[in-house]
């Protein structure tokens, strides 16, 4: 799925639609010396000038906020009411038959957030990690790879606990709603990035779970005149900010949330 957004949706597609577009106007009217003809040029110019745009940080900076302003949720007013920590893994690599499989640069930067706000809050509280077998049954869950890297760099036992069957946000919703109301959690904090703590708070909500965010922050961005300069790093920004907008239409498509899970009501 998504690499048919990114063909049809994202700026690398426009490029490549375009690129197919000339050379279905090189076959057609035998070009020889190369584009001719303003067809051909928008062809070129517009899908170049989207990318430049797309490329430039400050449009990924935007498209973020976006998404961040659209965090909406209770607060924790009382640490001692916290019930659970609940973190959303970001992906694992295959590092190599040494090391073996390790969790990406956002799951651990999630998972740093957690383990803090446990020691901030009671050392004992539980976390948990979901995350499942997204790389096939051969490779370990993505709950496991992240929580297995931080027990190697962790004196203090912690109680953490693992959901290993979703692959998704909402199956992550689906899983974890009924083991928290079966424990009582009334109070779980969700630990996620921020573009994507939008759609999670709604797939939550959506199977009667009202967790308090807690996004990981990203890093900082680029200011001034280097926000305007485009980079491979501003376009995947910006790709993965549009990504993650896709996504909540789809989930609103889709069914698995309403329009009014993304806004706490009180």
């Amino acid at each position: 799925m998504k690499f048919l957004i990114g063909i049809f949706l994202l700026p690398l597609g426009l490029v490549l639609i375009s690129l197919l577009g000339l050379a279905w106007l090189a076959w057609r009217r035998r070009y020889v010396g190369g584009l001719h003809g303003g067809v051909g040029a928008g062809l070129v110019l517009l899908p170049l000038a989207v990318l430049t745009v797309f490329a430039m940080p400050i449009t990924g900076q935007g498209l973020s906020a976006m998404l961040a302003g659209m965090i909406s949720g209770r607060s924790l007013a009382n640490p001692a009411d916290a019930d659970a920590i609940v973190v959303l893994t970001g992906g694992m690599y295959n590092a190599g038959p040494v090391v073996g499989w390790l969790p990406r640069a956002e799951s651990i930067q999630r998972l740093a957030v957690a383990y803090e706000l446990q020691r901030t809050i009671n050392i004992r509280l539980p976390v948990i990690v979901s995350g499942g077998f997204t790389q096939g049954v051969q490779a370990p869950s993505e709950a496991q790879a992240a929580a297995a890297f931080f027990a190697r760099h962790r004196s203090e036992v912690t109680p953490t606990e693992l959901e290993e069957v979703s692959t998704d946000t909402a199956e992550s919703a689906l899983q974890l709603a009924p083991i928290l109301q079966h424990r009582g959690a009334d109070t779980v904090l969700l630990v996620t990035s921020v573009i994507h703590m939008p759609r999670a708070l709604a797939a939550f909500r959506a199977r009667g779970i009202d967790p308090i965010p807690a996004p990981s922050l990203n890093l900082t961005q680029p200011q001034g005149l280097a926000a305007f300069m485009p980079s491979v790093r501003g376009l995947l920004e910006s790709s993965e900010a549009l990504l993650e907008t896709y996504a909540i239409i789809g989930y609103l498509v889709g069914g698995q949330i309403r329009w009014a899970d993304l806004f706490y009501e009180k």
